[in-house]
C-alpha cells in the first residue's frame, strides 16, 4: 500500500511540474515589433545597451522566468519576466558602460530558479 501511495504522489508532483523551454535566445541592439534587431554576439564598448530576447514555451501559464545577467562570471542583474502564453517572446536589457569590456552571459531560469538556457556575448574593441 505504501508503494502505491508513493507512486501516486510522484505522479501528482510530475503532473504539476512546470516545464519551460527556451526555443530561441538572441542578443541585439534593439527590439522592434517583438523581434530582435542587430543580432550579434560581439558588441563595441560604446553600445550603451544590449537586449536579451528570448522565445519560450511553457506547459503551464501564467508563469515567470528570470534573465540573470553576468559580467565576468559575477551576477550583475536579475530580471523577472512574466510569461502569459504557451509560446511567448520576451526580453530584458542591460545598460553597458564603455569600461565593461569582457565576457557577458545571460542565464534563463524558470520560476523555481532552475537554469533552462544560457548564452554568452562579448563587449570588445574588435567587435566586427
Amino acid at each position: 500500500m505504501r508503494s502505491v501511495i508513493a507512486v501516486f504522489l510522484v505522479l501528482i508532483s510530475v503532473s504539476f511540474a512546470q516545464t519551460v523551454r527556451v526555443l530561441d535566445m538572441q542578443f541585439a541592439v534593439a527590439i522592434q515589433d517583438r523581434e530582435p534587431i542587430g543580432i550579434s554576439e560581439r558588441f563595441p564598448p560604446d553600445i550603451g545597451k544590449v537586449y536579451c530576447w528570448t522565445k519560450v514555451s511553457a506547459d503551464n501559464v501564467p508563469t515567470k522566468i528570470y534573465h540573470v545577467w553576468y559580467y565576468n562570471d559575477r551576477e550583475v542583474a536579475r530580471v523577472e519576466l512574466g510569461i502569459t502564453y504557451s509560446v511567448f517572446r520576451t526580453w530584458s536589457s542591460k545598460t553597458i558602460l564603455p569600461q565593461w569590456v569582457g565576457t557577458w552571459k545571460v542565464v534563463v531560469e524558470d520560476e523555481n530558479g532552475n537554469p533552462v538556457a544560457e548564452k554568452s556575448f562579448e563587449i570588445t574593441e574588435n567587435w566586427q
